[in-house]
C-alpha cells in the first residue's frame, strides 16, 4: 500500500466518525432510545441538543477535530519521518526528518488541546480516569524530549562516527511513542464507543486498524532494513564525518548520516 493510500484511509476512517458513527446525526435523535418504546421525546440527558450550557454539535465537532489531528500525527507523519531517515540518502536528510517529526508533534499537540476541551467540558464525570487520555498525556510529554535527543544525537554522531546514549535514547524513544501512539488511536475509538456522546462506526473502527496497522508495518520494515544497512556499511568501514566533511565526500558524508 503506497503512503497517498495510508493516509487517505486513515482520514477517512477517523471523519467517517461523524458521517456514520452517530447513530443517525442527520436524521432522527442519535441519542433517544433504540427501544421502539421510547417516545422520542427527547427528555433524557443525551437527547437534548443543547443542556446546561452544553453543545453537542460543538462538542462533536471538536472530537472529529481530534480524532483526525492525532490519526495523521501517529498514523502518518511521525512513521513517514521515522521512515525516511532510515531508506533514503540525500543532502540535508536530517533536517527533512527533523521537519516531519516536528510538525507531527504540532499536529498532536492541537489534539492534545481539543482532547482537553473534551475533557474538562464533558458532561460526563471521570473521563481522566480511562487509559486513552493517561497514555495521551504520557505521549506529549515523552514526546518532547524527543528534538532534544535528536539533536544531542547529531552532535555526538558528528563528533564521534558512533552511536551514543543519546542516539539509543532518540531511536527507541521514538520507535516506542509512535507504536504507542497508534495503539492509543485504537484505544481513542474504544473509549468513544463507551459514551454516548458520539460512539464511532464499526467502519470507522475497521478502517482506522487497517490503515494504523500497515504504516506500523511499513515503519517496522524500514527500521529492519536501515539496521541491516548500517551494519553492513560499518563492515566497510567508511571515514569518519569529520574525514568525509574534510574530503568533500558527499556519498560518505551521507552514508554516515543515514546510518547514524
Amino acid at each position: 500500500m503506497k503512503f497517498s493510500d495510508s493516509i487517505g484511509l486513515l482520514v477517512l476512517s477517523a471523519a467517517s466518525t461523524h458521517a456514520q458513527g452517530y447513530g443517525g446525526y442527520y436524521g432522527s435523535n442519535p441519542y433517544s432510545g433504540s427501544n421502539s418504546d421510547n417516545s422520542g421525546d427527547g427528555d433524557s440527558e443525551f437527547g437534548r441538543s443543547n443542556f446546561g450550557g452544553f453543545e453537542l454539535s460543538t462538542y462533536r465537532t471538536k472530537l472529529i477535530a481530534h480524532a483526525v489531528l492525532a490519526t495523521l500525527a501517529f498514523g502518518f507523519f511521525f512513521p513517514v519521518g521515522g521512515i525516511i531517515i532510515r531508506l533514503a540518502s540525500f543532502r540535508g536528510l536530517w533536517w527533512i526528518h527533523g521537519v516531519f517529526q516536528i510538525f507531527a508533534y504540532s499536529l498532536y499537540i492541537a489534539a492534545f488541546a481539543l482532547g482537553v476541551y473534551m475533557v474538562t467540558q464533558s458532561p460526563i464525570d471521570h473521563m481522566l480516569h480511562n487509559v486513552h487520555p493517561i497514555i495521551g498525556i504520557i505521549l506529549l510529554a515523552l514526546i518532547f524530549f524527543q528534538p532534544i535527543l535528536g539533536f544531542l544525537h547529531h552532535v555526538q554522531f558528528k563528533k564521534y562516527s558512533r552511536r551514543t546514549f543519546w542516539s539509543y535514547g532518540h531511536l527507541w524513544l521514538g520507535r516506542i511513542t509512535i507504536t504507542l501512539g497508534i495503539i492509543n488511536g485504537g484505544l481513542g475509538f474504544r473509549f468513544a464507543r463507551q459514551f454516548p456522546l458520539a460512539p464511532p462506526s464499526n467502519g470507522a473502527i475497521i478502517g482506522y486498524s487497517i490503515a494504523a496497522g500497515v504504516m506500523w508495518l511499513l515503519y517496522v520494515v524500514s527500521v529492519v532494513i536501515g539496521e541491516k544497512r548500517r551494519r553492513r556499511v560499518k563492515e566497510v568501514a567508511p571515514p569518519t564525518y569529520k574525514e568525509a566533511s574534510e574530503t568533500g565526500s558527499a556519498r560518505s558524508k551521507h552514508s554516515r548520516q543515514e546510518y547514524a
